[in-house]
């Protein structure tokens, strides 16, 4: 099992710690605000990428140039 670059033992020894210091009633509590915090992260996330998108589509584009006009020139 690999989660976040971290293997079976590191997880369960941060929940293991986790349980010492917080107490076994407060660990449900920091998962939720844990969950609650990723799901607006990705909202805000998607939400910049969408605008970033309908930025970049809506702005005008200028011609590329291929750049063979200085090869053959040579």
């Amino acid at each position: 099992m690999n989660l976040f670059g971290m293997g079976t033992f590191e997880i369960l020894t941060i929940l293991v710690v986790a349980t010492l210091v917080f107490g076994p009633n407060r660990i449900p509590e920091f998962a939720r605000k844990a969950g609650e915090f990723l799901r607006s992260f990705r909202r805000v996330t998607t939400d910049m990428t969408k605008e970033f998108t309908k930025a970049i589509d809506s702005s005008p584009t200028k011609p590329v140039d291929s750049g063979k006009s200085s090869i053959d020139k040579k």
